[in-house]
């Protein structure tokens, strides 16, 4: 049996693989599915329809308990249903809506920085939202906080705690996944991102993060303002 997470933005528990219904239920399918449009187009008997179960936010732990045909038979263990089953809530899932993780008897998969670097990529263009967690509007430690949880690590919610959390790597010798941390006039760490590239000769940076100057997600050389406030470098580990 495999645990894996959620990496949609909401995913949808449906009954059964051909439970989604041509045309009506289209916009609650896929990696990027749009749950707004999908509700928004439902009329009073289509909001009545019991092929669908419940749904699952993003980054939510599920079982895999089988895997056909692009779906998967899943266990949400976050949402409790002891008539249906005592692990948590049964149904199906698109496989393309979960990031399969680690096998239930086989310990971890060896998730690291550069593994979560790569799932934090795939928020490029992302709004900037302070506080924010979701797909709709992302912070910058949230983004670190959410790629590591897909992946199924822990790690603290604010650019500080991460700081403290993470080991320290010296400044010159950091590679790909690991983290910059960048601090206030009193020192105070407030800002972080997933280091891109290793450093260059020059000492020129590269990062990807959730940005409050572009109000994006962007991957980009280090500013100015940047450079002046970067305190150090970190590696967080399972």
């Amino acid at each position: 049996m495999k645990i894996a997470t959620v990496t949609a933005p909401v995913a949808t528990l449906w009954s059964r693989p051909d439970a989604p219904r041509p045309g009506v239920d289209a916009a609650a399918l896929g990696p990027h599915c749009d749950l707004r449009s999908w509700a928004a187009g439902l009329d009073d008997s289509g909001r009545l329809y019991d092929g669908v179960l419940t749904q699952l936010l993003h980054g939510e732990p599920v079982l895999i308990e089988e895997i056909r045909d692009g779906w998967a038979r899943v266990v949400a263990t976050a949402q409790p249903a002891a008539r249906l089953d005592p692990r948590g809530y049964p149904g199906w899932l698109p496989l393309d809506q979960l990031s399969v993780r680690e096998s239930a008897d086989g310990g971890a998969a060896g998730v690291d920085g550069l593994a979560a670097l790569e799932v934090a990529r795939a928020w490029l263009g992302v709004p900037y939202v302070w506080g924010g967690l979701t797909p709709y509007g992302i912070d910058c430690s949230g983004l670190v906080h959410l790629a590591f949880r897909q992946l199924g690590v822990t790690t603290p919610r604010d650019a500080y705690d991460q700081h403290a959390a993470a080991a320290d790597v010296p400044l010159g010798t950091e590679r790909p996944g690991d983290l910059y941390f960048f601090s206030r006039p009193d020192g105070r760490i407030q800002h972080v991102g997933f280091v891109t590239t290793p450093p260059a000769p020059d000492g020129r940076r590269h990062m990807l993060h959730a940005c409050g100057d572009a109000y994006l997600v962007v991957e980009e050389e280090l500013r100015p303002n940047r450079v002046a406030t970067l305190v150090s470098a970190g590696r967080l580990t399972p």
